[in-house]
Parts: C-alpha cells; structure tokens; sequence
C-alpha cells in the first residue's frame, strides 16, 4: 500500500517538473523575438527582459553612458559621463546577446541555458565599454584649455630696498594623445578615476635670463643719483631710477633699457628750487636803494639730456653719483628812482593805500603809461608777499608811505602793539628798498595822541587825506572818477584803494580830465 503511493506521488511530481520546465521552454522554441524565459541583465526585473529585450538592452545602455569618470590634472578635476567622452553604444550588441543566450549552442548547450534560465540562474553580461577614440580625443581637447597653465615668466623687481628677480613658473599643458591611452586603458579596466598626463610648458623669460640684467640693473639703483643745479642738490628716489632702467628680452638675450620720462617730476622738483626772477637794482640820485641780484632759470630739456645720459652710463654699468643740470642765468636790471616828493599845493596828490596785491600792478602801469605819480601806503603783512612790487613802486618815481603791518584800528591797540605795527613795517620796507618810509597814513584814518606819538617816534608825518570818493565801496569807475573830479582842488589829498576795479577803471579818465583842468597830478 505505501509502495503504490510512493509511486504515485513520484509520477506527480515527474509530471509537475515536465510542465514547469516545459512551458518555458516551449514558448522559447516559439517567441525567437524575445530573450529565453528567466534571463537576468544588470539590476532588471527578469519580466522586464523577457517582455522587451531592445528596452532592457536601452535600459542598461543608457546607465552605462551616465556612469562619471573623474579625470584629475593638477588641482583641476573634472567628472565627465562616458557618453561625453565618446562611449560607443552597446544597446544593439546587448540585444543581439539577450537574444542569443540560450540559442546559440548545441541542443544541449542551449537545453542547459535555458533551464538556468528558469530557475534564474542565468545571467548576459553586458559587452565591455568602448570609447571612440575620435570622439574621446574631441572631449579631451575640448578640457584642454581648463587643464592649461599659463607658464609665468621671471621678472625683475624692486622690492624691500633692492633690486629682486622674481623666479618663472613653468606652465602645463594636457598631452592629448597619452591622455586618450590612459582614459580608454580606465574605461576597459573600469578604473572610477584617470589622472591625465600633462607636458611642462616652460617660461619665455627664465631667470638665468635675467641674473646678468639684474645685476646691472642693482648696481644702477644702489647708487645715489643726485641731481644738482646751481646749490640746489635732490636725490632720485631709487624706486624711480629702477622705473627708469626697464629690461627687455628678446632672443633669450635681456637687455638694460632707458626710460627717463618718469624723472620728469624730479626735474621740475629741482626747478622748482632753483628758478627764480631776477631782482631790480634801484639808484637814487647816486645812492644804490636796492643792489638788486641775478635770476636762474633751469634748461628744462638740457636737463632731460643730461638725465638720459647718465641713465644710459647707469644701463651700460657706468655713471656717476650725481648729474649737474644746467641752469641759465638771468641778469638783473638797473633802474633810476625819483624822491617822488609833492610838488606842491597846485598838484592834485593821487594816494593809493592797502598795497601791494590787488591791482597794484595795473595802476602802476597806467601811472607810468600816463606819466603819473602817486604815493602808496603799504601794508607790511602784504609787502613782505609782494617785494618786488614794493621795489617798482619806488623805482618807478611814487612815494612808499607806512600803512601799518596788519591793517589795524590803531586807536584800539595797546602801546606795545601800536608800536610794533609801526616798527615791523619800518624796518620791513627798509631791508626790501633800501629807503626807510617817512610818511604814514594810519589805517581808517583813525589817530589820536598815542598813534601820533608812535609815528613821530619813528620820524614818519601822518598823512590823512581832503578828498574820498568812497571808492572802497567798488561803486564804479565813471562814479569814482566824476566824484574826485567835483571835490578835489589844487593841494588836495585824494583818497583812493588798490584792492577794487572801479579805482582802475576811473584812473585813466581821472587823469586826463584833471590835467584838462589845469590840475597836475602828483
């Protein structure tokens, strides 16, 4: 009895295996489009593969074309896909493989695989990944320019007080055709990463280049460079006599160059100092007033000249420390004064106060185009900006008058104050003229006892005035000249100022029409 049932569950099961490997296997002998039932690819659901081959084929293709690679040269790195660098699809070979796994062999061969198959023991594995090499050299030269450095070239410097070469750095380039070797060998091992070979790029300017011009170049700064005209003396900063000594190379043979257009400001520095205007000689009746003293004037582009010359010494490994520029000399001129007294009570006297500065100059040129004289009272603070104008007032023939040093209400100061505003002026106008003053206006016209007492201390007259247009007040040069020209009177004292256009405009009018009148001008 358990014999017979033995038997019978053994037939069952023979039954039941024919049936499970037989079906799969009969729809293999028909379905020849499709892969063999069970097949496994990559991390595809088995179904999927049998159900559509191309697409599972596509599938792993299109994984395989993500997979990165990371390229490194340098500190650049890059992580391109294999599609990027040229990866041959192997979506119709992994088809053809899906489709022939199974059968392609002997019956047998093909009975066994497909029997794997079922019982997902068999796996296709998908073809090696290949890389066109036109298109892997295409990606490749394409990273070229990021993987690139520029090689840096020496170069010579000034710094920290002398004369440095600054050492080349060579470049790098990416050797493309090794690169494509070592890309394609990583590919084909499945290495995750590739360390792409470069080529040195060495610097057009090296520093064996330079060591020789640098040298030269050291020695040329370390030496003063002094610039001297006349007894004015000014060293060149040695910053800019290394501006001044640029080096070229050309032929890997570097040479010493001149540039003096830098040492311009040097030039005009030592100008600066040593030009100066001639000073007047003033005579009078025999007496030398002021002795007067040459001007000098620097050649500006003989100095360039001479300047160039020794930085071409200095580039040739010569020179010397200092540089004489040559400065031209400006002789003074020799002038006759008059006394410039009143000439008495039948002249209008013309007095200008608040001088030097102002229009000065311009009433001192209509004065001596119209053959005029006048009296100033200076101001000392102002004469001592102004000597040379303070000179042509008494060697054109006018009379110098003290008008106080500060322009002071004088009957507000302390004693010592009103006599220093007496002194100071004194003695200033006597070391510019030679001539001590004799007359003094005080400012405003304010004077009482202490002020007179001051003047006569210091031997000066005060002087007030009869006639005052108001011209302080710049009303006009036609209102100043018709004012003077209706109040003043032969002997009469005309008050007048320096520092307004409308005292200008009147005076060459003001002129004419008093001598018209038969009132000289004095």
């Amino acid at each position: 009895m358990a014999g017979r049932i033995l038997r019978r569950v053994g037939v069952a099961l023979a039954a039941s295996v024919v049936v499970v490997l037989g079906a799969p296997l009969a729809v293999d002998a028909v379905a020849t489009d499709r892969p063999v039932v069970g097949l496994r690819l990559a991390d595809l659901a088995r179904s999927e593969v049998w159900s559509d081959g191309a697409a599972a084929a596509r599938a792993v293709a299109d994984q395989r074309a993500a997979t990165t690679r990371t390229l490194t040269a340098g500190s650049a790195t890059h992580d391109p896909t294999l599609a990027t660098l040229g990866l041959v699809d192997p979506a119709d070979e992994l088809h053809d493989r899906l489709l022939a796994a199974g059968r392609d062999g002997s019956f047998w061969d093909d009975l066994v695989t497909q029997t794997r198959a079922v019982w997902g023991l068999e796996e296709v594995i998908p073809p090696r990944d290949r890389l066109d090499p036109d298109r892997l050299e295409a990606a490749l030269t394409s990273l070229a320019d990021e993987v690139t450095a520029a090689p840096t070239d020496a170069s010579i410097a000034y710094a920290a007080g002398r004369v440095v070469v600054r050492p080349d750095v060579p470049g790098r380039r990416l050797d493309v055709d090794a690169a494509v070797e070592a890309v394609t060998a990583a590919v084909r091992d499945d290495a995750p990463s590739v360390d792409l070979p470069t080529a040195p790029v060495a610097a057009a300017v090296t520093s064996a280049d330079l060591t020789a011009a640098a040298a030269t170049v050291g020695t040329a700064v370390e030496r003063p460079l002094v610039l001297a005209a006349g007894d004015t003396r000014s060293t060149v900063a040695p910053d800019a006599v290394f501006a001044a000594l640029p080096v070229t190379v050309a032929g890997g043979v570097a040479s010493v160059g001149v540039d003096a257009a830098g040492l311009g400001a040097d030039i005009d520095a030592v100008a600066a100092l040593t030009d100066r205007q001639p000073a007047l000689r003033i005579v009078m009746t025999g007496t030398v007033v002021a002795p007067g003293a040459e001007g000098a004037r620097l050649d500006r582009a003989a100095a360039s000249q001479a300047v160039l010359a020794e930085l071409q010494a200095r580039a040739a490994g010569g020179g010397s420390d200092v540089v004489t520029l040559p400065v031209t000399a400006l002789p003074f001129t020799t002038v006759e004064a008059t006394p410039g007294a009143f000439e008495g009570d039948q002249a209008v006297h013309l007095t200008f106060d608040d001088g030097p500065g102002g229009h000065t100059e311009q009433i001192l040129d209509i004065l001596r185009a119209k053959g005029a004289h006048a009296t100033f009272y200076v101001v000392g603070d102002r004469a001592r900006e102004h000597p040379d104008t303070v000179r042509r007032i008494l060697a054109e023939g006018h009379r110098l008058g003290n008008h106080s040093t500060t322009h002071a209400d004088l009957t507000k100061a302390t004693p010592e104050a009103l006599a220093s505003e007496l002194a100071t002026t004194q003695q200033l106008l006597t070391d510019i003229t030679g001539v001590r003053p004799t007359a003094f206006r005080p400012p405003y016209g304010a004077v009482d006892a202490a002020v007179r007492a001051a003047a006569a201390a210091e031997h000066l007259s005060v002087d007030l005035w009869t006639v005052d247009p108001n011209d302080w007040r710049n009303p006009g040069g036609a209102t100043v000249r018709d004012r003077v020209l209706a109040a003043a009177k032969p002997g009469d004292v005309v008050l007048l100022h320096v520092l307004n256009q409308s005292t200008v405009d009147a005076l060459p009018g003001l002129i004419d029409a008093l001598r018209a009148g038969g009132r000289p001008v004095d």
